[in-house]
This record gives C-alpha cells, structure tokens and sequence, in this order.
C-alpha cells in the first residue's frame, strides 16, 4: 500500500455519521473528508457520540469520542444552581468538546502520529489540541457566535460572553485560522484581530444526490413551489421571509412557498411557521428532512429564497446554485460572493423586507428561458468550487501552515502571523 500523502486528523462535534448529521458542518465534512481520503491522504475524524468506537467510512477513518463533564466546571454549575442563577452551560459543553476530543488526539498520535490536525471553530474544539506537539492545528471558522448574538434575538449571558471568549482563544492558540468565505474573515480580523485565511468549500454533485429520493413525498399534491430550507430561525430571516410572504399573499399572488429545516425557539421562526397554519394552501412546512429527501425537493422547486441576516457562505446557497436553482438571497454576508444580481440568482437589500418581496416576486414570475438561463449561470459559477480545484486549494493551504511550522511543531507561529 502506498504511503498516504499527508495524515490529517479533523475535530468535530457534528460528522455526517451522527443524529445531528444534517447540518451544514456535517455535509461539509463529509464532503472534504472524503474527498481528500480519495487523493491519497490518511483522514481520521474524531467526533462526539454516544459511545466510543471506531468505523470506517469510504476510506475515512471516524473515532467517536464519547464525553465526560469536566469535574470542576460541573460543580461551578450544581453551586449555580443551588443559588439560581445561571449555570455555565454551553462553556461547559465546549470545554468538554475541546478536552475530550483532545485526549482521544494524542492517544491515536501517539502511535499513528499526525501532520496537521483541522479544529471546526464551533465549540472550541482545538482549544487543547493545539497546546500539544503532535501537529500544527488549523481552525476552521464555519461560524463566528459573536456576529450571530446580535441577530438570534437573545440577551447576552454571562455563559454566551464566556463561551465566545473561549471560542476566541481557541483560533488564537492556533498555528492558523482560515474561513469559507471573505466576509466572515474580515469580520473575525474586525473585531479578534485574527488574521484569517480564505478558502472556499467544496461543492459537490448536489443532482445526483438529489436523485436518490425514497419513501413518501413531503409535498403531497403541490408541483409547483419555492422553498426556503435550512435552519428556521431568525438570524436566517425567518421573519423577514414570513413579513415579504404574507405582503405577497395579501396581494392575491399565486406563490406557494415550502419549508424545510429544523426550528429554532424564537418568536421569528413561528411567526413564519404560522403561516402553514394559517394558510396552508400557499405555505407547508415539510418537517426536518434527511438530506437525500430534502435535495430531491429542492431539485423540483422553482426557486429557492434564502433570507439571512447573517450567513457565512450557507452550504443552502450551494447546493441549490449547483442544482441549476434560482436563489433569492441578501446583498451581503457573503451572498453577494456567489451571487451576480440578475445573473446568477438575484439579490435583496438585507433585512428589507420590501426588497425581498419583490425579488420573490421576480423570481417567481420570470420566464422558463430566463430561469434557465440564470440557473445555468449559477451552476457555472459553482464549478469554480468544484472538490478537485477547492480540495487542491486546502492542501495548499495545508502545506503552507506545515512548512511554517517546521520540523518540530514547537516552533510554529500563532494564527496572527501564519501565511502573511
């Protein structure tokens, strides 16, 4: 057997092999992750489950890690709650992510050894890996929760402001940061100082996935539809959606909008959600669909509205651009990086919501040819991200952060300073 090129060890609390498989982080991971193990390199991904084992994957190795609560933060928490106020919840989570995954790391680096180890900056994951000497760690930003917080319509709790911090600290301790799209390395560069790296996802195949759509059809007797899938919530625009569809309605329009996602507890999310109850002959909410069932019904909308408020290059947008859809989407956090107005999907003014009416509108009411068109642009714009051009961009990236790092990974550089 051939030598593997580089081994590459990738932290996750989200993997496709998990219940929470359905997310964005998950499908991404499970693209990249595959698609490397495909050009010749080790892939081991350590996950948190519920049990401890190791699977494999298309050529991916994949070590669940089953966590403990760290002892001391565990009884900060019980003291908390003896006086009533609020427990430390979701940084004891990321501690736990972090310490957990860690010392599953440097008990398989200790035989197998590692070249480089990317962290998912949600939860902090590499808080503790990259204090060890086993391989530089990278940090991937998929999300960033201090440009979130403003947007989910939620005081700021002494929780949220420690987690974030630890969130930070992670990306700081790191050989490197990189983020998916412009707009979110800007803003961690804004407001950490962190300087991040820029590199696009892969997009992979989304119509023959979509193909393999089984079992009971989720839109019943309707044909025709634009639908919004992802995360229902209000910093994806749950409400802005809901305020430009009951205008749209109101003015007796013939649109028929599907729903497809998870629901956040936020008054945004079932404003938009009451209108399936209350008119259900132009609004279905067609649950949380697995994701073979969800891209087959995404491959027969008509169009496809993604409303953000704050995004970050949504794996939504790229799947529908690479099935040939017409996306509705904010002229900004990182829509705006895909999109062309008017010629590879259109775009609103964010947070307007008279603005997105009308673009639904225009999406809605346009000519086949010109859908065609517009959607064949789109795909053509995916094509740039396709895996073996987005793939070769990340090994690069890879090999930039090991060369730095030099020999011994005691001597490589903070995120701040990498690959400037």
């Amino acid at each position: 057997m051939a030598e593997p090129r580089v081994r590459i060890a990738f932290l996750t609390s989200e993997f496709i092999t998990e219940a929470n498989f359905a997310g964005g982080l998950a499908q991404h991971l499970g693209r990249v992750t595959r698609g490397l193990a495909e050009r010749g390199h080790r892939v081991e991904v350590f996950v948190t489950a519920e049990t401890c084992e190791t699977m494999e994957d298309r050529g991916v190795i994949i070590r669940r890690v089953k966590l403990k609560k760290w002892l001391p933060l565990r009884s900060t928490n019980l003291m908390l709650r003896v006086i009533r106020k609020r427990p430390l919840c979701k940084l004891q989570l990321a501690y736990s992510t972090a310490l957990g995954l860690d010392r599953a790391l440097r008990r398989q680096a200790s035989t197998a050894g590692f070249d480089i180890v990317q962290a998912t900056s949600w939860l902090g994951t590499g808080y503790f890996a990259a204090a060890n000497p086993w391989a530089p760690v990278v940090v991937r930003a998929s999300s960033f929760e201090p440009l979130l917080f403003p947007y989910r319509g939620q005081r700021l709790s002494l929780d949220d402001t420690m987690y974030w911090r630890f969130e930070v600290a992670a990306m700081r301790r790191a050989a490197a940061v990189f983020s998916p799209s412009r707009f979110l390395a800007k803003e961690i560069r804004r407001i950490t100082g962190v300087q991040s790296h820029v590199v696009n996802p892969p997009c992979g195949d989304a119509e023959s996935t979509a193909r393999q759509q089984a079992g009971d059809d989720p839109l019943g007797d309707w044909s025709d539809f634009m639908i919004y899938f992802g995360k229902v919530a209000k910093y994806k625009g749950a409400g802005l959606l809901a305020e430009a569809v009951s205008r749209v309605l109101a003015q007796g329009h013939p649109l028929r909008l599907a729903v497809a996602g998870p629901v956040e507890d936020d008054p945004e999310a079932r404003r938009l959600l009451s209108l399936a109850e209350t008119r259900p002959a132009s609004v279905r909410y067609l649950g949380s669909l697995n994701h073979e069932a969800l891209m087959g019904v995404v491959e027969r909308a008509r169009c496809v509205v993604l409303p953000s408020l704050m995004d970050n290059l949504p794996n939504t947008c790229l799947e529908a651009m690479a099935m040939r859809k017409v996306v509705v989407g904010p002229n900004g956090v990182s829509f705006d990086e895909l999109i062309r107005d008017g010629e590879s999907g259109l775009l609103f003014r964010m947070g307007d919501p008279v603005s997105l009416r009308q673009a639904i509108v225009e999406a809605w009411d346009m000519s086949g040819e010109r859908r065609r068109a517009m959607g064949h642009a789109a795909e053509t714009r995916i094509r740039r991200m396709a895996p073996d051009i987005a793939l070769r961009e990340l090994e690069r990236f890879y090999e930039g952060v090991i060369d730095n790092a030099g020999p011994s990974n005691g001597g490589r550089r903070p995120a701040r300073r990498a690959l400037e």
